[in-house]
């Protein structure tokens, strides 16, 4: 199966997204639980599961597909880790590639970063001895030597931001320009607790005015302008059902990424995915234009 042209592409989202047809469009598939890294923030590594063999995880980009998703992000655990036999993540990106507009990777950045992948992010969380110690483990240096061995053509970094990195940010996004891309942020949920890393509004707003400076004076922030706005004190309203998730035993939900994962608050929320997509399809064009620049839907 060929991909589709882009003028397609286009009507497709048009008909089916713009004028709320209440398909879902962007699906999360975490292939697997499993994890190299035991990372703070992180409530996933040590979940148990069973895991998909290669025919099943076909299976299920067929049904996301069919359940009108477009573009599909392979997350974990860390999904380089999954394998069925010979099979590896690079045939299940191979496969989705015969279906969905773009492909996406999410990943700690730990294991070699080669893909067909249209889209690459490498999640970071500050620079080395902030990074490792959220992590978990000595590895900022190792990260930054396979970003700098990487020569995807959409590499990203994508930077979580909780209370203990939040100081750093700044200069974070200022080390990363020119080593990727392009850099997406959103911000730390307190699954099922109250902890130290949930950083408060205040903070999260006078971060956001910083970031947003940074973005116009030309650093390679990707998050639109109207969607850092809309996270200070989010003022903006969710269409989740524009969100699919799959998860490594098969099973499928729709909306919000946290259900069937641990209780929901929407005052708390930080998924900018959410924020960009749902405005994306109220017509903010900044918004589309951030969308179209991440995941550049081509043939």
């Amino acid at each position: 199966m060929q991909r589709p042209i882009r003028l397609f592409q286009y009507a497709y989202i048009l008909k089916n997204y713009v004028f709320q047809q209440r398909q879902p469009f962007l699906a999360s598939f975490k292939i697997t639980y499993r994890c190299n890294l035991t990372c703070q923030q992180c409530p996933f590594y040590n979940l148990e599961s069973t895991e998909l063999s290669y025919e099943q995880a076909c299976t299920t980009l067929d049904i996301l597909y069919q359940r009108g998703n477009r573009m599909v992000i392979f997350e974990g655990g860390e999904p380089y880790l999954w394998k069925d036999g010979e099979y590896h993540l690079a045939d299940l990106v191979n496969y989705a590639r015969r279906l969905f507009f773009s492909v996406g990777i999410t990943t700690n950045g730990t294991l070699p970063l080669h893909t067909t992948a249209d889209v690459l992010w490498v999640s970071l969380d500050g620079l080395t001895e902030t990074h490792n110690r959220l992590r978990g483990a000595p590895i900022f240096e190792r990260v930054l030597h396979n970003i700098q061995a990487c020569q995807h053509p959409r590499l990203y970094a994508h930077i979580t931001i909780n209370a203990i990195n939040a100081a750093e940010i700044p200069h974070l996004v200022r080390f990363l320009n020119g080593k990727v891309r392009g850099i997406t942020i959103q911000f730390y949920y307190p699954y099922n607790r109250q902890d130290a890393l949930f950083l408060d509004f205040e903070r999260r707003a006078t971060l956001l005015d910083e970031l947003i400076l940074l973005k116009h004076s030309g650093l390679p922030i990707l998050n639109s302008t109207a969607a850092l706005h809309a996270l200070k004190r989010n003022t903006w309203r969710c269409d989740d059902h524009l969100i699919d998730n799959a998860n490594p035993d098969g099973t499928f939900s729709q909306g919000c990424y946290l259900k069937n994962r641990t209780d929901i608050d929407c005052s708390k929320c930080g998924f900018s995915p959410h924020t960009e997509i749902s405005l994306a399809c109220r017509g903010n064009v900044g918004s589309i234009l951030a969308g179209r620049r991440i995941f550049f839907l081509v043939v």
